[in-house]
């Protein structure tokens, strides 16, 4: 097991190591100069010459590329992300203040998606080939199919603006939550949903099952205390996944429901051209995601005693 995760460490120093490069890259695959840029993000007007050269100075822009990459990479090493072009504060500091609402949120959507796909999944594999079935998987069809940015607008339209039921935005308390945890959950219950009938109906196959049956136990017993067991783990293991994705993946619905997480300060600070920011929250974003995901493989390994990571893996 130990062996195990060094080496799942060692896949996400590399993954982590990659979007490092992609970051600071950013800077200079935007359009213009980025000494320029930094000047009008900074001081919010163009600078003469003579400044931008002592900016670029100043800022280490002169040095060749590659320097600049490994002095950055030796600060984030330190865990200093910088200084944020706008506002002048620690970009850590502000990304980690930003944290717990996208936590929460991500926490808020992964429940409600499995409290609609779980019952949803095992109703549709107990009732296979019937109209609940078939409604239960055309209805996850939908979901899967619906955009989160036109679900919420949709949303949005319904029950702020037409039943004047909900808050359109903002943050704070229990009725902020609901349009947004709705709106990411609905799409990742669908998908929970299928896998959790195709999982459920593949166990229920199995031998074992059939000789649980022929012991005389009732169905109840049978699903409960054998089948949903080794059924739910590839369930889990998507959930874990998906909770990385929901930590990082939830600029689009955070900036359309203004919640202040990580997603809508990338967005911000994508439209501010603040590159620090930037850098710091899509290094950030990397991370949780890669660290989630090896939570995932180290949680599926002790819920399933039978798996055995040998060096093949």
């Amino acid at each position: 097991m130990w062996e195990y995760i060094a080496k799942r460490l060692a896949m996400v120093s590399i993954v982590i190591a990659g979007v490092t490069l992609v970051a600071f890259s950013a800077m200079y695959l935007a359009p213009g100069d980025p000494a320029e840029v930094i000047a009008l993000a900074r001081y919010g007007q163009d600078l003469s010459a003579g400044q931008i050269e002592t900016l670029r100075e100043a800022e280490g822009l002169d040095a060749p590329v590659h320097v600049q990459y490994l002095i950055w990479i030796g600060h984030l090493l330190r865990l200093d992300f910088g200084k944020s072009l706008v506002t002048s504060e620690d970009v850590l500091v502000e990304i980690l203040q930003k944290l717990p609402a996208t936590v929460e949120l991500a926490v808020a959507s992964l429940l409600i998606s499995l409290l609609i796909a779980l019952p949803a999944g095992i109703l549709s594999a107990l009732r296979k080939n019937t109209l609940l079935d078939n409604s239960c998987m055309f209805v996850s069809l939908v979901g899967v199919s619906v955009p989160n940015f036109w679900l919420g607008l949709l949303l949005i339209w319904l029950f702020a603006l037409t039943l004047h039921m909900l808050p359109s935005f903002g943050y704070g308390s229990l009725k902020h939550f609901v349009l947004p945890a709705i709106t990411l959950g609905t799409s990742l219950a669908a998908v929970t949903a299928r896998l959790t009938r195709a999982s459920l109906l593949e166990v229920m196959g199995q031998e074992y099952i059939v000789a649980a049956r022929a012991r005389g136990l009732d169905e109840r017993t049978v699903l409960f205390r054998h089948a949903l067991k080794n059924a739910l783990l590839p369930v889990v293991t998507f959930a874990g996944m998906q909770f990385g994705y929901l930590l990082g993946g939830t600029v689009i619905v955070e900036t359309i429901f203004s919640w202040p997480g990580i997603g809508k300060l990338l967005v911000d600070s994508i439209f501010a051209r603040d590159f620090s920011m930037i850098q710091g929250c899509v290094l950030f974003i990397a991370v949780l995601f890669s660290l989630s995901s090896l939570a995932v493989d180290i949680l599926y390994a002790v819920l399933d005693p039978r798996i055995r990571y040998d060096r093949r893996d």
